[in-house]
């Protein structure tokens, strides 16, 4: 009888610590798990980070390429035909669209003593913004002026 309390005694104990080996083991499997997503996340989080940096530096790039173009653009097309020329930006803009509305491409200019001046053409040459004045001179404003940007 005593063995068999004896073997009973040792079933029990060593039953008890297997499940509790057992529940370690799952509690050792859950931390890793949730430490593979918590990875996981912070993977993806970087991912986003890096997509948003090269987005930004590629519009940035092409914000820089437009602002080169137009810069070399200013310096190729440097006589232009100005139709207003305003103080008010206000007033400026109401013309620049009026003068739009008629068909013309317009451009706002401003100058060194800050009036907004109405385009409806950059030129090249003195010889084409001339040509292009006498037109201007007879459709739109009997005062349009050439200005030269430097």
């Amino acid at each position: 009888m005593r063995n068999i309390i004896i073997a009973l005694s040792l079933i029990v104990v060593f039953s008890t610590s297997c499940d509790m080996f057992g529940k370690k083991k799952r509690e050792e499997q859950a931390r890793i798990e949730a430490q593979r997503k918590k990875d996981s996340i912070a993977e993806v989080k970087k991912k986003a980070a890096a997509l948003k940096l090269k987005k930004q530096k590629e519009e940035q790039a092409r914000k820089d390429s437009i602002k080169k173009a137009e810069e070399a653009r200013r310096k190729l097309y440097k006589y232009h035909i100005i139709v207003g020329s305003f103080k008010t930006p206000k007033y400026a803009t109401a013309y620049n669209d009026f003068i739009g509305k008629k068909g013309y491409q317009t451009e706002m200019l401003k100058n060194n003593y800050n009036f907004q001046m109405v385009s409806i053409g950059a030129f090249k040459s003195w010889r084409e913004a001339v040509a292009e004045l006498n037109k201007a001179r007879e459709a739109i404003e009997p005062t349009s002026w050439i200005y030269i940007r430097e």
